[in-house]
C-alpha cells in the first residue's frame, strides 16, 4: 500500500468553502437566471435561451485555453490557489451587476445582459480551477472520497442559502419574486451572497495547500495538443466527459423548471423557498454517509441507485396532482437525494482521471483534465439554458399571465421532468462503463511513485 499525503482539517475546510462560494453564485444562476430574465428583467424566453447558448459557447472556448494556460505556469502562491485570490472581487463585483436591471431600451438592456452574463460566466470559467485542486492536494483514494464529502456538504450548505432564502429575501425586500416590481429585491440580494462569496474564496485561498504538482519540465511542453492525448490514452477521462454533459443538462433543466412549476403548475409561488430548499436540505444527511456509500456498494451500485432515486422522485412530480402539496413535496425530495449524489459525487471522479491520465501519459495534467471537465459544464449548461427557454417559446409561455395554459404547464413538465429523465437513463449507461476501482488506483500510486522516483 502506497503511503499518501493526509490532509488536515483546515485544508479540507478551506477546500469546502471554495465550492461553497463558487457555487453560491452558480446555483442562483442555474436556478433562477432564466426565471429572473424573462419574468423580472423583461426578456423575451427565445432571446434569452439563444443568450444562454452564445455565452456557453464563449465558455467552451475558454475553458482548454484558460486550462492549458494554467497548468504551463505558476504563480507565487502554487500553480493554482492564486487565482483564487486574484479573481474572488471581479467574480463577485459581476455576480451583483448581472442581476441588475437598467432602465434602457429592450435592445440595451439585452446588450447588458450579455455584456455582464459574459463575463461572470467566464470568471466562473477562471475559479472552476478549484476542479483541478484535489489532484493537487492528494493522491489518496479515501482522502478524495473525503475531500469530496467536505466539497459537497459546503456546496449544499451554500444550496440550501440560495433555495430557501434568494425567494425569501427577494419578497421581503419587494413584496415579490416576479415581476418588475422586484428587481431591486434580486439586486441586494445578489449584494449579499456576493459578500459570502468572497468570503469563502479567500478562506479557501488562506488554507488550502498543493502538495503535488506537474513536473516544470512537463510543464513547459503543456499544449492545446494535450486534450486529445488524453482523449486517446484515457477512457475515463472521455466517460465522464460525457457523462458531465448529460449532468449539468439535466440539472440545470430540473433547477430552472422549478420556479416555473411551483409558481404555474403547482399554482402556489409562497412555497418556492420550501421546494427548492427540499434540493439541498438532505445533503446535510446524505453527504456524511457518501464515503460508507461508496465502499459498501461502490463507485457504480452507488450511482446507479441514486440515478434511478432521481428518476421515480421526477416521474412523482410529472405525473402527481402538483396542487397535491404533500406529494409533490415527497417527489421533490426523493428526487433531491438522486440529485445530490449523481451530481455531486461525479467530481470525486476528477482526480482519479487525473491519476489515471498520469499514469498512461506520464503527466500530471491536473488544469488541462479540470478545464475539460469546465467544458462539459460549459456545453450542459448552455444546452440546459436553451431547451427551457425555446419550448417555453413554443408551448406559447407568458410571464404577464398569473395562469398558464394547459399547453404551457406541459411545457414546464417536459422541461423539468420528462426530458432530464432520459438523460438520468443515458448516464447510467456510461457509469457503467467506468473502469476505475479501488484496487486499480493503489497499483497507480505504485507504478506512479516508483516512476517519479527514478
Amino acid at each position: 500500500m502506497v503511503q499518501q499525503i493526509k490532509l488536515n482539517f483546515s485544508e479540507k475546510l478551506g477546500y469546502g468553502f471554495v465550492n461553497m462560494a463558487v457555487n453560491l453564485i452558480f446555483n442562483v444562476v442555474s436556478t433562477y437566471l432564466l426565471f429572473f430574465y424573462t419574468n423580472v428583467y423583461g426578456l423575451r424566453p427565445a432571446d434569452s435561451a439563444l443568450m444562454f447558448l452564445i455565452v456557453k459557447v464563449v465558455d467552451a472556448i475558454g475553458n482548454p485555453l484558460w486550462g492549458t494556460f494554467v497548468d504551463k505556469r505558476t504563480t507565487k502562491f502554487g500553480k493554482y490557489r492564486g487565482y483564487l485570490l486574484y479573481l474572488a472581487l471581479p467574480y463577485a463585483f459581476f455576480s451583483v451587476i448581472a442581476f441588475i436591471t437598467p432602465n434602457v431600451g429592450y435592445t440595451l438592456k439585452l446588450v447588458y445582459a450579455y455584456t455582464t452574463y459574459v463575463f461572470l460566466s467566464l470568471l466562473n470559467v477562471g475559479l472552476c480551477i478549484n476542479g483541478a485542486l484535489p489532484a493537487a492536494m492528494t493522491r489518496d483514494n479515501d482522502e478524495i472520497t473525503v475531500l469530496n464529502s467536505y466539497s459537497l456538504f459546503c456546496s449544499n450548505t451554500g444550496g440550501v442559502l440560495v433555495s430557501f432564502c434568494v425567494p425569501l429575501l427577494v419578497t421581503n425586500i419587494s413584496g415579490s419574486y416576479s415581476g418588475p416590481q422586484s428587481q431591486i429585491g434580486w439586486s441586494l440580494t445578489m449584494g449579499i451572497f456576493a459578500i459570502l462569496g468572497l468570503f469563502g474564496l479567500l478562506f479557501g485561498f488562506k488554507t488550502v495547500k498543493e502538495h503535488y504538482h506537474m513536473d516544470e519540465a512537463d510543464a513547459a511542453q503543456v499544449s492545446v495538443k494535450d486534450f486529445a492525448t488524453q482523449a486517446k490514452a484515457n477512457k475515463p477521462y472521455v466517460l465522464i466527459f460525457i457523462y458531465m454533459i448529460l449532468a449539468f443538462t439535466f440539472m440545470t433543466m430540473v433547477n430552472s423548471g422549478a420556479s416555473y412549476y411551483v409558481t404555474y403548475n403547482m399554482a402556489n409561488p409562497n412555497m418556492l423557498k420550501y421546494f427548492n430548499v427540499l434540493g439541498t436540505l438532505p445533503s446535510f444527511l446524505i453527504v456524511p454517509a457518501i464515503p460508507w456509500m461508496k465502499k459498501k456498494m461502490g463507485r457504480k451500485g452507488m450511482m446507479h441507485t441514486f440515478s434511478v432515486l432521481l428518476i421515480v422522485g421526477l416521474m412523482i412530480l410529472a405525473f402527481s396532482n402538483a396542487h397535491n402539496i404533500a406529494l409533490a413535496m415527497f417527489g421533490k425530495l426523493l428526487a433531491s437525494l438522486g440529485m445530490i449524489v449523481t451530481t455531486g459525487y461525479m467530481w470525486a471522479f476528477v482526480p482519479e482521471i487525473t491519476n489515471y491520465g498520469e499514469w498512461k501519459t506520464g503527466k500530471r495534467e491536473n488544469a488541462i483534465i479540470s478545464s475539460t471537465y469546465q467544458f462539459a459544464v460549459a456545453i450542459g449548461l448552455a444546452i440546459g439554458g436553451v431547451i427551457p427557454g425555446y419550448i417555453l417559446q413554443a408551448v406559447g409561455f407568458n410571464a404577464n399571465l398569473s395562469v398558464q395554459s394547459a399547453n404551457a404547464m406541459s411545457g414546464i413538465l417536459w422541461i423539468m421532468c420528462y426530458i432530464p429523465a432520459l438523460l438520468i437513463l443515458l448516464s447510467m449507461g456510461l457509469i457503467q462503463m467506468y473502469p476505475i476501482t479501488d484496487k486499480l488506483m493503489n497499483q497507480m500510486n505504485i507504478e506512479i511513485d516508483a516512476q517519479n522516483a527514478k
